[in-house]
């Protein structure tokens, strides 16, 4: 099977490749890009949008999903549906884009225009329209995780002995 057509590659190599993108690209250590700095918490864990915070998030839900997408297979002993797959790959690789973009973006900002009003103006659109993708994403990566459980739940052929 090509690695295109399996999930679990699909989705792994992703991860593996935004962890590369991550270490061939490493954050910019200038003011400006120290002055910018912005967070987001999510559950107790911090994402540094300077240091690169996303490339790590975005990465390790591709890793998780390639895992649950092996784990859906083993214990249903079916391959995903095809379709459902390319549906959430294509969301995700979207996202994972745009947070490459913006960490980008925002580590190429020059110390001496990062007080600039128009700056700060563009670079808060830029982070709030980051903050709801986000939560468009993780809402869309838990509605793949509870269907894949259910799925697990429905189908699941393998036995395990106590």
């Amino acid at each position: 099977m090509p690695w295109y057509r399996s999930p679990v590659k699909l989705f792994g190599y992703t991860g593996l490749l935004l962890f590369l993108v991550r270490v061939v690209f490493p954050p910019a250590d200038f003011a400006g890009a120290l002055q910018a700095r912005t967070h987001l918490y999510f559950l107790d864990f911090r994402l540094d949008l300077t240091g690169f915070g996303l490339f790590e998030f975005a990465a390790s839900v591709f890793l998780l999903s390639a895992l649950g997408y092996y784990l859906v297979e083993r214990l249903t002993g079916r391959p995903p549906n095809n379709s459902l797959v390319q549906l959430h790959f294509w969301p995700s690789l979207l996202f994972a884009l745009f947070s490459v973009f913006i960490a980008h973006w925002v580590n190429r900002i020059p110390s001496s225009t990062v007080q600039n009003p128009a700056i700060q103006a563009s670079l808060n659109n830029w982070l709030d329209a980051y903050m709801w993708a986000s939560v468009v994403f993780l809402v869309f990566q838990l509605a793949f995780a509870v269907g894949a459980a259910h799925s697990v739940f429905r189908n699941r052929t393998v036995v395990v002995q106590p």
